[in-house]
């Protein structure tokens, strides 16, 4: 109890420091919203040692993730799929990031892709291999050879759409 009775006491002075440097920088048509946000704060720094300790809101908590695990496994949904769906996402958006910056410094050229697909079954040896992507811009014969050369891709699987 007095572990918590610290971290309420330490996170007060932290906010009170806070509010005086506030009250002294901040406009005055600004100092509605602030008073809003510290009160929001306070409350939070007053509310979560409590939530954190509290044994039955810990049970409620798992009760709730444990009806919402149910419900998705009646709808067929796994979390493993979910979290292999995330992975596949944010592989795909970090190979996307990586062929623009590339493209950028091999060729001098920007471009943006529209649209790329991979292999998403990880299961695959080719997981993570580009068998398609689409470049808004147009076609530069050596924007399609670094693509090709470096990430395998067919040439002509690389497809370029016209700018709008």
């Amino acid at each position: 109890m007095q572990e918590i009775l610290n971290e309420i006491a330490l996170s007060l002075f932290y906010i009170v420091i806070i509010a005086i440097l506030i009250e002294n920088l901040v406009n005055e048509s600004y100092r509605k919203y602030i008073n809003v946000f510290l009160g929001l704060t306070v409350s939070m720094v007053l509310i979560a040692p409590i939530v954190e300790n509290s044994d039955f809101l810990k049970f409620e908590f798992q009760k709730s993730l444990q009806r919402i695990e149910s419900e998705f496994n009646q709808q067929g949904i796994y979390s493993q799929d979910i979290y292999r769906q995330a992975l596949v996402q944010e592989y795909k958006s970090k190979l996307k990031d990586e062929i623009e910056d590339n493209v950028r410094d091999i060729c001098g050229k920007k471009i943006q892709i529209v649209e790329m697909h991979i292999y998403e079954n990880m299961d695959s040896p080719d997981f993570g291999k580009v068998y398609e992507i689409k470049i808004e811009g147009e076609y530069d014969g050596k924007v399609v050879e670094t693509i090709s050369n470096k990430y395998h891709v067919r040439k002509d699987k690389i497809y370029f759409q016209k700018l709008r």
